[in-house]
């Protein structure tokens, strides 16, 4: 059922709705090197990538090296596929977390085909790869606890390594605290389990390394300031910044917007010695005609001099913190009001927005309970007055689903834990959910400011996952008075949705 419901709604998108699979982004995104220097140089343009970890650049790399006719067909044959995927893994958890079989299938297709879901299924960015990867981590992580198998542990863990090196939002020490949580699950099987998780922790902390050797950050991308400063610094006045600056409080680089063109910073960084590394030379990558080239998203955020840009970005935007924390307040607040509103409602979307409008207006009104039903963003918003647009186009249903995990989880993880209540299963699961929908939020909207309704598109699946697991838990302690033995796991072939124990 839910194959058959993925297919027609994706059919009749296309073929009703006229969606295009947008392949813009080979030319125009930061988070890729030069298409040029990913289909021919493709080892040592990775080997010299410090601006984003290297998964998303090598499979657009892979992807690139089919015949130039076939990448968009093949770019949106994977993207689909993704989307089956991400559906299939979320049917896969709610029916083994015992959510009956009908509304396991309703939840399922009313999320893939949320305009949020399929809008980014569409547009050929590392978001929707990164969804795929951590509801296929959840698929696997309820296996673990189940069965206990090492084969499992080490799927789990490899699954968690490919998202952090995809996306640099999810930090090291997010990867390492649910691993160390599989090994604490080891019990008699601890030295295989931890020869299984060991490859991917090895592989994730030497490109930490490699980067640190090779860039002098331990760190999978060297633009974190560029994000800080939007939060911070871009927050105050333009004038109170020209004042700042000219008391040499402030850099001059804090009066040039974060992601100008190259050119705006040319005697605000040093210059970089050339190094005979295009990827590390070149502050714009090249002009290609198929897709077209968007000469305003040319820089090269992969060149050395970005690298100095982002440091003195940093540098600022510590100082704004340290004097003038309600700036960065300020920007936290934006931040989280945008974090509510619709995933939809991004500027990059806009082209196929336009096409599916009817279907992301009801959507929002009648699912998500937004407010007004305009547009939102069609164009790239400035720092300010464009991003704060009320509560008018929050999207109301998240903000109580959102408050219902983070509170709802935290009760049932506590009774477990002191109460020794609940399958070991769900404990584990709930823990993983409602840990990164935890660190999702906060990493959001505490270091970034704008785009901050895209980055919930992560953790919006783990929301459904954990709320349907948390309802079942709880009516099944009210059937029986007190819900399961904290560590009693269901047997190895047990039917899904039969507890364990006698």
């Amino acid at each position: 059922m839910v194959i058959a419901a993925f297919a027609a709604s994706r059919l009749a998108l296309a073929n009703i709705a006229r969606l295009r699979f947008d392949n813009r982004p080979l030319n125009d995104a930061a988070q890729l090197l030069d298409r040029g220097q990913l289909r021919d140089n493709l080892l040592d343009s990775l080997l010299n990538l410090h601006a984003q970890p290297p998964l998303f650049n090598l499979f657009i790399g892979l992807g690139l090296r089919a015949p130039s006719r076939l990448e968009t067909p093949l770019f949106h044959a994977l993207y689909l596929a993704a989307g089956l995927g991400v559906a299939l893994c979320l049917y896969i958890v709610l029916r083994r977390a015992a959510v009956p079989t009908r509304w396991a299938v309703a939840l399922t297709v009313l999320f893939s085909c949320s305009p949020g879901v399929f809008l980014y299924e569409s547009w050929l960015h590392y978001d929707y790869l990164v969804v795929l990867l951590l509801v296929f981590a959840v698929v696997a992580l309820q296996r673990y606890a189940s069965e206990r198998r090492p084969w499992q542990a080490a799927l789990f863990a490899g699954t968690l390594g490919a998202v952090v090196l995809t996306r640099s939002f999810f930090h090291l020490a997010w990867f390492l605290i649910p691993v160390i949580l599989v090994l604490l699950l080891a019990s008699g099987d601890r030295r295989r389990v931890l020869a299984a998780v060991s490859v991917p922790v090895l592989i994730v902390a030497g490109l930490h390394v490699q980067r640190l050797a090779a860039f002098g950050t331990f760190a999978l991308s060297s633009s974190l300031g560029v994000s800080l400063a939007r939060i911070t610094v871009f927050q105050l006045p333009p004038t109170l910044r020209e004042t700042l600056v000219a008391a040499g409080e402030l850099s001059p680089i804090s009066l040039v917007e974060p992601l100008s063109p190259a050119a705006s910073y040319h005697g605000l960084v040093p210059a970089q010695r050339p190094t005979g590394v295009p990827v590390l030379d070149d502050e714009q990558k090249g002009i290609y005609e198929n897709p077209p080239t968007n000469e305003l998203f040319r820089t090269n955020m992969n060149s050395l001099s970005q690298v100095r840009i982002s440091q003195s970005y940093q540098r600022d935007s510590i100082h704004v913190i340290r004097t003038r924390p309600e700036a960065y307040l300020q920007g936290v607040k934006t931040a989280i009001e945008l974090f509510f509103r619709p995933t939809s409602d991004f500027f990059t979307l806009a082209e196929n927005r336009a096409r599916v409008a009817p279907i992301e207006r009801f959507y929002n009104k009648a699912i998500l309970g937004m407010v007004a039903g305009g547009a939102g963003e069609v164009a790239i918003p400035d720092s300010d007055s464009q991003y704060r647009l009320g509560p008018a186009r929050t999207a109301w249903t998240v903000v109580v689903a959102y408050a219902a995990a983070f509170v709802g989880g935290a009760v049932f993880l506590l009774k477990a834990v002191f109460r020794r209540r609940a399958g070991v299963e769900s404990v584990v699961v709930a823990g993983f959910l409602w840990f990164t929908i935890i660190y999702v939020f906060l990493v959001s909207n505490l270091i970034e400011v704008g785009e901050n309704n895209r980055f919930r598109l992560y953790s919006d699946p783990l929301v459904l996952m954990l709320l349907a697991t948390l309802i079942v838990e709880w009516r099944r302690a009210g059937r029986r008075g007190e819900a399961e033995p904290l560590l009693a796991a269901r047997p190895p072939g047990s039917p899904i949705g039969e507890p364990s124990g006698p």
